[in-house]
């Protein structure tokens, strides 16, 4: 069963380099793409939107990772330890003072 999953991965791989290879081939009119100030030179239609496809696709991993989200936790861990050193000294304070201070 492993040896068909890879064969067919192989064969989807090779199958969707043929068709970037033939919409590269077919897609060679210069485009200049401009982004309010910003100015690209005139490359062919295929490199831009093959260069979107492959950004997105590592924009989708990065955030597939959890990255972000690995981030955000670690920021939450660091408050949450330090309200819990504030808490714990904040308890060894009101069990050092005595009853009679409490009065």
């Amino acid at each position: 069963m492993h040896k068909i999953g890879s064969l067919l991965s192989g064969l989807f791989l090779t199958l969707v380099f043929v068709a970037s290879i033939s919409f590269s081939y077919f897609n060679t009119t210069p485009v200049s793409i401009n982004f309010g100030s910003w100015q690209w030179p005139a490359q062919p239609v295929s490199v831009w939107i093959v260069g979107a496809f492959v950004s997105g696709g590592a924009i989708g991993l990065l955030l597939g990772l959890g990255l972000i989200r690995s981030l955000k936790s670690r920021a939450e861990i660091r408050k949450l330890n330090k309200q819990l050193s504030k808490a714990n000294q904040e308890l060894s304070q009101l069990r050092a003072m005595s009853l009679k201070d409490l009065q």
